[in-house]
């Protein structure tokens, strides 16, 4: 959030620089030094916003910088506002004087343009809150480099966990159907196969379950015995063309291939599998860049007819760009089966009558999960140890986005990375999600316009405001922070949706200490966010 915010801040900032009047009272000198001081911070943003999870003097050092950029942002609206009236005035009183020059015997009377200039006791007012906002913004790069903050882009790459084909299937509930309907197409029953291999994408949220039913499905006896050759590789991001295929030839030949360029790796792989009945997962990718995946696809033609390629990703742009002829758009667990994940690791090695106890409440704590599997895991590993009623209790009152700092860092994992994968202006976008209640029902077309009139978008040459600003509800929805649309049936494009309960939590989390809710169903009851 503060990325976003930041960036933004510092857009403003430049154009304000290039206004012909900005020098007046040294107002640009005092906002340059405001805008250098601004790109530096900008540059250990995105260290700190990952360590503030852990950190909480980093998050008081964000905090601060925020209330700074906030102050920021309301002083270039009261110049911007200062600006706009100046020429409102000129042109009502051009008006006047042109009324008077067309009625009056002196039409030949020389009248002197007007200027549109906000007054000089404005001009100082500004120069003094900047220089104000100049001291502090000081003190808090001062704070921040006992920080060490890594300097790093705003999209740098992030550290992810990287994935096997291993599982334990004891511990696996739900997703019977969809596990037996995936295993039928591996298998190549009831399917005529037109593209060979022919590609599965699992496609949802992070902690939905994408990769366990890949995993539950590769490890199927059935699908061993179907397959002469299976390769698991953990793609994540970025995508690296060169390590993805030595993981991929490394895995078919069990020993580390001593090829570098892609060419080479790439024909190897090729006369490996040719005539070979191949099954490939390719487990968590991002990369939405088809010039990446398109040497892989054409080394692969080759394979026996009959063979797979599993993608897993968030993104259903993903899908679409790898030539998806089968795709799963995994949903959410029933209460029952999500409740039994909970149960399994919550009540491990408890003594019975406790477990009976607290049932009634687990089942209620379970109720915040919404479904996700990952969220259920992470809950009943946190519950298994709270041995009283009264731990269980707090718990079960509190927002998922208030527990400890280790509880939050495994719970929201998943979407932190997908939030870091966002470029600032759809973080800010993201996060201003957060202001409305949870099972809101979101209109596409009112969000869109609440983002631009938040000042969000930014424009581009050529290309209307309100585009960009669809294209980046369309970007949010690709990559799963939105579920259960609504389309228009003429053009397919998204009407209505809703945020899962634990993106809605997340989205608190990240904007907490920068807006309120007052929940309607507690008497004066306020949830901070």
């Amino acid at each position: 959030m503060a990325w976003a915010l930041v960036s933004a801040i510092k857009d403003q900032l430049s154009s304000f620089i290039a206004s012909e009047f900005s020098s007046i009272a040294n107002v640009k000198g005092e906002v340059q030094k405001l805008e250098s001081k601004f790109h530096t911070v900008q540059a250990m943003l995105n260290d700190a916003e990952k360590r503030q999870v852990k950190e909480e003097a980093v998050k008081l050092w964000l905090d601060k910088l925020k209330d700074v950029s906030y102050l920021m942002d309301n002083v270039l609206d009261e110049w911007n506002t200062a600006m706009i009236k100046a020429e409102i005035e000129k042109q009502q009183k051009e008006f006047g004087e042109k009324e008077k020059a067309e009625t009056s015997a002196a039409k030949k009377r020389k009248v002197w343009p007007l200027i549109s200039v906000p007054t000089l006791f404005q001009h100082r007012d500004i120069a003094h809150k900047i220089k104000e906002l100049n001291q502090k913004l000081n003190e808090i790069d001062r704070e921040g480099e006992m920080y060490k903050f890594a300097l790093t882009r705003e999209n740098e790459e992030v550290e992810r966990p990287k994935t096997t084909s291993f599982v334990d299937e004891s511990e696996i509930l739900g997703r019977d159907k969809v596990r037996d309907d995936l295993v039928s197409i591996l298998l190549g029953k009831g399917s005529e196969e037109v593209r060979n291999p022919h590609v599965i994408s699992l496609v949802g949220m992070g902690g939905i379950g994408k990769t366990t039913l890949a995993q539950l499905a590769y490890n199927d006896n059935e699908v061993k015995e179907h397959f002469e050759i299976k390769v698991w590789v953990c793609v994540s991001d970025p995508f690296d063309q060169c390590k993805v295929a030595k993981e991929i030839l490394e895995s078919i030949e069990h020993q580390c291939p001593n090829l570098t360029a892609l060419q080479s790796l790439l024909d190897r792989i090729c006369n490996k599998v040719r005539g070979k009945k191949f099954l490939l997962v390719f487990d968590d990718v991002w990369t939405e860049d088809s010039t990446m995946w398109e040497p892989f696809r054409i080394a692969l033609k080759f394979v026996a007819q009959g063979s797979k390629i599993i993608v897993t990703t968030r993104k259903s742009r993903v899908a679409e760009i790898m030539g998806s002829a089968s795709m799963f758009n995994l949903e959410v667990l029933s209460k029952e089966d999500c409740w039994l994940v909970f149960r399994k690791i919550a009540f491990f090695n408890r003594d019975p009558r406790q477990c009976e106890q607290l049932e009634g409440i687990s089942r209620q704590i379970v109720e915040k999960c919404k479904g996700l599997p990952l969220a259920a895991k992470t809950l009943g590993s946190l519950m298994r140890f709270k041995r009283s009623i009264e731990e269980w209790r707090r718990v079960l009152d509190s927002n998922l986005w208030e527990l400890e700092v280790g509880e939050i860092e495994s719970l929201y994992a998943p979407l932190l990375l997908s939030y870091y994968d966002l470029s600032s202006p759809l973080k800010r976008c993201f996060s201003f999600c957060a202001l409305f209640p949870k099972d809101y029902v979101f209109s596409s077309v009112e969000l869109v316009y609440m983002w631009m009139a938040q000042g969000y978008i930014k424009s581009k040459v050529n290309m209307g405001i309100e585009i960009i600003a669809r294209e980046y509800f369309e970007n949010l929805a690709i990559r799963s922070f939105f579920q259960d649309f609504e389309k228009d049936e003429d053009n397919d494009q998204i009407i209505r949706c809703k945020m899962h309960d634990i993106v809605h939590d997340f989205a608190q989390l990240i904007s907490k200490n920068e807006c309120f809710t007052i929940n309607s169903d507690i008497d004066l009851g306020v949830d901070h966010c």
